[in-house]
């Protein structure tokens, strides 16, 4: 039970009397409501007998004392058992006794003062008893009433009210008609108030089931709400989903341009309807120049945005009726869909080019866009979307081998050229994988004595499929296909370790010239090689030239020139090869490490005609000598061209007038032949 859970107060009390609706709770809050009647009406009690029957009847101090402290220990009693926490029938039984007791020490103590109105606070008390939900007090003050009814008429001393035995019948038989009444009237409204509990709790139950019901009306319309929303969302999120799925399946995610899927499908669009209209239309492929380059340099994140800037700058350019996708890499397509003739085709390729062509700026380098063009025509160049793909394809790649950045249309002599390149990049990758490749060295000469000054090591490939291949011929492409740093490397350590052999032989003081390629230079790692090959022969770094082209500084000048002066301080000697047919620049040339300058051979061998050659050749020997730079002339073939170095202070010759390329043992024999020379 809750009842020192609440304010006990009567309003309170009475509060949750009329809000029960359970019988036990009911008998509950009326054992309450008889406590709080009865505990202060028993200490009011007490303190009345003091005052009335002492000081105002006279009566015995003692007695007085005893009858309040029953009175008191009653009260106290009643207080006590409605603070306990009861089972409501124990509740009931130790009211109704206490009810009781009081009842029976008021006839015992009182009658003699009182006489029959103690009857009066009986029949109050069976009134009291009849308004409860039960009839447990009824029956304990009934019974306690008719033993109060015998003490008094059989026990009582005679000195006080008379009883008489008739009084008593009559009396008892009044009690027992009321309390036959009381019984009567509560089972009546016992009934009664079963019967409209059952009507209640029936009502309660539908009223329980409705709202239940309408609970889970509500919740199933919250339900159908959310999962309406749910149903929503999920169409829209589906919607999203498929365009999303279309967006991936065709176009580019970086460019958001069209894909190759979509160039595809557009393709077997127009070929079908150009079949029916016997119309042509024109395929161009476009091949970023420098993007492996920025990306290699800069790093993928800029590539990335080059490849959105060139993408823009393309659409801005184009013309509306035309498509531009993007097929991968740094590869665009474009599809002019327009009814034109092939010059006109030209003329508005030949416009994006030129419109294309700028030049991006970045806090540490600079780049000019540029692309090659290759087109193709339905339906000479094909009859299917891939074939028309494919001869795009080859013209493009033959714009790149042209310099770049120019316009080819397809022509069919084009397919052998690329398949001879497909063929040729399988046979050099054998090549390397087995080893086909050895190196000849071409001897160098004092011009004026013709001591020799040491040898060029030149590499040679002799394919099983070719035949002797010219290195003009493999070295471009193996520089193309990344092969050229193993090679190199592989050239400088075999170069090295015979020339440790010759030296350690002869003990002659040459040196030994080494071709490197600017893809080898451009290598981060390629100081490190040097290193580690002068290590593992132990070589003299003095005796070893590392040959450079010009081309090597037309980009990254300044980065090439910091290696350069790494590998200077090697005590490497630096040559410039071909001098003169490059982009060579005196602003630059005089920063240059370089201990050896060699005039191309395009140059000696327009020695024999009256022309300005022969002027050039000196001014190029006069500007080598005051940059301090050893001369060494190659392709001498004939004595004219020997004399007019000689006078000219050429310092050393090489070229077949005094020995051609040779292989190891033929250099062998060289030297022993002619140790001083």
């Amino acid at each position: 039970m809750d009842n020192l859970k609440f304010k006990r107060t009567m309003p309170a009390v009475f509060e949750r009397l009329n809000a029960a609706d359970d019988p036990s709770r009911i008998l509950y809050y009326q054992n309450i409501i008889a406590c709080m009647l009865a505990s202060p009406l028993l200490f009011f009690g007490a303190i009345a007998n003091i005052v009335i029957v002492y000081f105002f009847w006279g009566g015995d101090l003692t007695v007085v004392l005893v009858n309040s402290g029953i009175f008191f220990l009653l009260g106290l009693t009643f207080e006590l058992i409605s603070r306990k926490e009861l089972d409501s029938a124990l509740f009931d039984h130790l009211l109704s006794l206490s009810q009781s007791i009081c009842l029976a020490f008021i006839v015992v103590r009182y009658y003699h003062i009182i006489g029959p109105a103690v009857w009066s606070v009986a029949f109050v008390m069976i009134i009291l008893a009849m308004m409860r939900l039960k009839t447990t007090m009824l029956y304990y003050i009934a019974a306690t009433t008719f033993i109060c009814g015998l003490y008094v008429t059989f026990l009582l001393p005679a000195n006080g009210f008379l009883f008489t035995p008739v009084y008593f019948i009559i009396q008892n038989v009044l009690f027992f008609f009321v309390f036959s009444l009381a019984t009567a009237t509560f089972y009546l409204n016992l009934n009664r108030y079963d019967k409209a509990m059952e009507r209640l709790n029936a009502v309660l139950a539908q009223k329980e089931k409705i709202a239940r019901l309408y609970k889970n009306l509500n919740r199933t319309k919250q339900i159908l709400a959310t999962q309406n929303q749910e149903l929503r969302n999920s169409n829209e999120e589906i919607r999203k989903n498929e365009e999303r799925l279309h967006f991936l399946a065709y176009y580019d995610g970086l460019t958001e341009l069209p894909n190759r899927k979509m160039i595809l499908e557009r393709l077997h669009l127009l070929v079908s309807l150009s079949e029916n209209e016997k119309s042509a239309f024109f395929i161009v492929f476009i091949d970023l120049d420098n993007f492996k380059k920025i990306n290699d340099t800069m790093g993928h994140l800029y590539g990335d945005d080059y490849l959105k800037y060139t993408a823009k700058r393309l659409q801005e350019l184009v013309h509306e009726d035309d498509l531009l996708g993007r097929m991968g890499g740094d590869e665009f397509a474009l599809i002019i869909q327009r009814n034109i003739k092939e010059d006109a085709a030209y003329n508005y390729v030949e416009s994006l080019r030129n419109e294309l062509c700028d030049k991006i700026k970045t806090s540490c380098s600079e780049f000019k866009v540029s692309a090659s063009f290759g087109i193709s025509v339905f339906p000479q160049d094909g009859k299917d979307p891939i074939e028309l793909l494919k001869s795009a394809d080859t013209s493009m790649y033959k714009a790149k081998e042209l310099g770049r950045n120019n316009i080819q249309f397809f022509r069919p002599d084009m397919k052998a050229e690329i398949l001879n390149k497909i063929q040729m990049e399988s046979l050099l990758l054998k090549a390397y994988e087995n080893k086909e490749f050895f190196i000849e060295y071409q001897p160098q000469f004092n011009a004026e004595d013709h001591r020799i000054r040491g040898f060029e090591a030149l590499i040679r490939w002799d394919s099983p499929h070719y035949g002797r291949v010219a290195p003009m011929s493999f070295i471009p492409l193996a520089e193309e296909m990344g092969l050229i740093i193993g090679i190199g490397q592989w050239v400088l350590l075999t170069a090295c370790h015979k020339f440790k052999e010759l030296d350690t032989r002869f003990d002659q003081n040459l040196c030994i010239s080494v071709n490197v390629s600017a893809v080898q230079m451009r290598d981060k790692n390629f100081v490190d090689i040097v290193k580690n090959v002068l290590d593992e022969t132990n070589m003299d770094p003095k005796q070893l030239e590392l040959e450079i082209t010009e081309s090597l500084f037309i980009d990254h000048i300044e980065e090439t020139i910091d290696m350069l002066n790494e590998i200077k301080s090697l005590n490497v000697r630096i040559s410039l090869d071909d001098f003169g047919t490059g982009f060579s620049s005196l602003s630059y040339l005089r920063r240059l490490p370089i201990d050896t300058l060699k005039i191309d051979k395009s140059f000696i061998d327009d020695l024999t005609d009256k022309d300005s050659s022969i002027r050039i050749v000196g001014d190029i020997i006069s500007l080598g000598h005051n940059l301090d730079a050893h001369i060494v002339a190659e392709g001498i073939e004939n004595s004219t061209q020997l004399d007019y170095l000689k006078n000219h202070n050429c310092d050393c010759i090489q070229g077949f007038m005094f020995g051609k390329p040779m292989c190891f043992k033929d250099v062998e024999a060289l030297l022993e032949k002619n140790p001083l020379k």
